[in-house]
């Protein structure tokens, strides 16, 4: 259920992609966009990165993991259409996105990482209509594939429509360390 409030909370503060403003994470405080870039074979993919103060760490061990990388690529998790229909995302504008990651990951590199500490917990990437975002709710530094990014990009952008009853949607890792929303922008 918190994954879900944190998700709405993005959503409402996500609405316009060129603001500063960005979702409200448990352990984020003063959550500020940091840097801003264009992706992709055209360059015209916005991404924006997120850094956040007071990234708390609660154990020894936690902090010690947090100086190393966790690679979740191909980890399992639940995705959600966000109900009703009406204002969701054109896919054909998230599928742009996809194709930035896919153009990215053959030419930049299969991986990224989320790390608190390199103030990237938060990644949000814009094309027109779409907005998709991935967010780290953990304090460990996360290592992710762009290509399983644009799997669910595509699978949430063209399954939760209108005709799904929908208007974006969200994919939540199991164990909830991250979570990848689509929306409209």
């Amino acid at each position: 259920m918190n994954v879900l409030r944190v998700a709405v909370s993005a959503a409402l503060l996500l609405s316009n992609a060129f603001a500063a403003a960005v979702p409200s994470i448990k352990y984020c405080q003063n959550p500020r966009a940091v840097n801003t870039d264009y992706v992709g074979r055209d360059k015209n993919v916005l991404v924006q990165y997120t850094a956040c103060d007071g990234v708390a760490t609660t154990q020894i061990a936690r902090a010690i993991e947090a100086r190393q990388s966790n690679n979740v690529c191909g980890a399992p998790y639940n995705t959600s259409c966000f109900t009703p229909s009406g204002g969701g995302p054109d896919p054909n504008d998230c599928h742009v996105i996809t194709d930035a990651l896919l153009y990215d990951s053959q030419n930049i590199g299969a991986l990224f990482t989320l790390d608190p500490a390199q103030n990237t917990s938060l990644i949000t990437m814009t094309y027109q209509s779409c907005e998709s975002f991935m967010v780290n709710q953990d304090n460990v530094a996360l290592t992710y594939c762009r290509t399983d990014w644009a799997s669910i990009l595509d699978n949430l952008a063209f399954n939760c429509q209108a005709t799904q009853n929908a208007h974006g949607g969200l994919s939540v890792a199991t164990d909830q360390e991250w979570f990848i929303q689509v929306q409209h922008s």
